[in-house]
């Protein structure tokens, strides 16, 4: 019976572990929204007040119905 246990808990490892490698390595290279904004400046001062959080990458992309996204990595 443990060595059932002790199988089933590495065969799950080695399924789980791999999956979460596998998460984290996709999004580094991806942007979120963090914001939603009327204006470019309001955005771009909202990306700079955020620089403790995101650091210096985050960008101001024109949206749908003339709104500003603020999109950080």
């Amino acid at each position: 019976m443990k060595k059932r246990i002790g199988l089933l808990a590495a065969g799950v490892a080695a399924i789980v572990v791999p999956l979460g490698a596998a998460t984290n390595a996709s999004a580094a290279g991806e942007f979120h929204v963090r914001g939603v904004y009327t204006t470019q400046a309001q955005c771009y001062a909202a990306g700079q007040a955020g620089y403790e959080l995101w650091g210096p990458s985050f960008f101001c992309a024109d949206g749908p119905q003339g709104l500003v996204y603020l999109y950080t990595h």
